[in-house]
């Protein structure tokens, strides 16, 4: 920025020396004094164009750079975006699946339950069976040990009875 004060301050004395020397050689008739004049003038008009023209160009640049880093965080926002919605969906897709495979626990817990009720109930069932064969086995031995001993009685009876046939 020095350098563009320097050329407008260099700028703004070949303007004043060119109309000096154009004035002088209106006045006094020297033509060549007169072009010099117009040549400084000429001179500072094309530095100052250069100038406004450079600061045009840098004020361009600035611009495109501006719009160059807005595209690149456009551009990330966008990836930054997308990568989101892809963890977001992951995300979903594993709540899910953990969903998923807590209901299938949770239906092979039920359905183990549901088989060891049977087998329990199947055992019930069985030891009802064996409790009812035993008490008819006693039973069975209580009625035939009363049988023996009533026909060892009748025997007996028997005996008294008729003594030689015994």
């Amino acid at each position: 920025m020095g350098t563009m004060n320097s050329g407008f301050a260099a700028g703004i004395a070949d303007r004043v020396k060119g109309t000096a020397k154009h004035v002088v050689g209106a006045l006094t008739g020297d033509e060549s004094l007169k072009r010099e004049g117009e040549l400084h003038r000429d001179k500072a008009q094309a530095a100052a164009d250069a100038r406004r023209l450079e600061g045009a160009a840098e004020h361009e640049q600035r611009k495109a750079e501006v719009t160059e880093r807005r595209q690149e965080v456009s551009t990330e926002r966008d990836r930054l975006q997308a990568e989101t919605a892809a963890d977001t969906r992951e995300q979903k897709i594993q709540r899910e699946q953990a969903a998923r495979q807590r209901e299938a626990q949770q239906e092979a817990a039920r359905r183990e339950g549901a088989v060891e009720q049977q087998a329990a109930a199947q055992r019930d069932a069985l030891a009802r069976q064996e409790q009812q064969a035993a008490a008819e086995r006693v039973r069975a031995d209580t009625e035939a040990a009363r049988l023996e001993a009533k026909a060892r009685q009748a025997e007996r009876a028997a005996d008294v009875i008729d003594p030689d046939n015994a």
